[in-house]
């Protein structure tokens, strides 16, 4: 099993999943604020097409396609995609499919949607591979489209040394580093935003003006 392959081993929470988020204080503080931002921030509304990736149990999927947005929502876990399928009954504007490998192998044409969107999923992908994972996200991007991320980020190595000091809950995983990814996303000539929530979580967004 690889890095990758372990770190997404989430079946086995699917079921006690959003009763977990729901209730948590820590990682998942002011979470619906957060999926509803992502949600506003990617344009959900009738007519636009969304790809939700680590979609999960589907809560994000769901609040973009309550929006009237069509939303297709990816997770390698079958548990997560069963709970989330079960939760989609009647809903006829979003589709959930298990993938192996959601964020570096989507398998959609260049400029299939019009937003990509993510929450708490990034930071399950090794720092090495997530310049790939961001330029893959950006291939399946319509022009002028958006690329929305909400999940546990810090602002550079310094940040992420001072919370894992401040906070015992908080161990590391592979949290992504603004700093880092506004400079990748200078040099494909997009633009990153982003707004603070909590201590630990921010959601970023990157306006799609020209593919590089």
């Amino acid at each position: 099993m690889t890095d990758i392959e372990a770190t997404w081993e989430f079946d086995a929470w699917a079921a006690t999943y959003d009763s977990s988020v729901e209730s948590s204080n820590t990682y998942y503080a002011r979470y619906r604020e957060v999926l509803d931002f992502v949600a506003e921030t990617a344009g959900a509304r009738q007519g636009k097409r969304i790809l939700d990736i680590g979609t999960g149990t589907g809560n994000l999927a769901l609040c973009c396609a309550g929006k009237g947005a069509a939303v297709v929502g990816l997770d390698p876990s079958q548990g997560m995609i069963e709970q989330a399928k079960l939760k989609a009954v009647g809903s006829g504007n979003v589709e959930f499919v298990a993938v192996e490998d959601p964020f570096r192998q989507i398998l959609y044409p260049d400029s299939s949607f019009d937003a990509v969107v993510s929450t708490y999923a990034f930071h399950h992908i090794p720092h090495e591979a997530k310049p790939e994972c961001v330029q893959e996200m950006l291939r399946v991007i319509k022009p002028d489209g958006i690329l929305v991320l909400g999940d546990l980020m810090f602002r550079n190595t310094a940040a992420l040394k001072n919370a894992l000091e401040r906070f015992e809950w908080l161990e590391e995983e592979y949290f992504t580093f603004i700093d880092e990814l506004q400079a990748l996303c200078r040099g494909l000539n997009v633009e990153v935003c982003c707004r603070q929530f909590t201590p630990v979580s921010w959601v970023v967004w990157v306006t799609i003006a020209e593919h590089s």
